[in-house]
């Protein structure tokens, strides 16, 4: 009894280490999925902000509803810093 338990339990093991291969392999390829978006978003961002400049119709208003997307936040100031 005890060694069909341990060989079924060895099969559970191999099961749980190919499914958690797999998770890793699906988080990377999201990520990269992610990472394509964001360049493609800020790409179409810069195009808008430019079309914009131009005084192009209706680029403003997309400028204006794409901003709070891209924000920029001030620099941090390291409080630890003597000067």
């Amino acid at each position: 009894e005890f060694d069909k338990d341990f060989a079924s339990r060895n099969v559970f093991e191999s099961l749980i280490n190919r499914l958690n291969a797999l998770l890793i392999k699906l988080q990377g390829a999201k990520i990269l999925h992610d990472y394509d978006n964001y360049q493609a978003a800020l790409v179409d961002y810069a195009y808008t902000n430019f079309m914009a400049g131009t005084g192009a119709e209706g680029y403003e208003t997309k400028v204006g509803e794409l901003k709070q997307f891209f924000m920029k936040t001030a620099a941090k100031v390291n409080s630890t810093d003597p000067n």
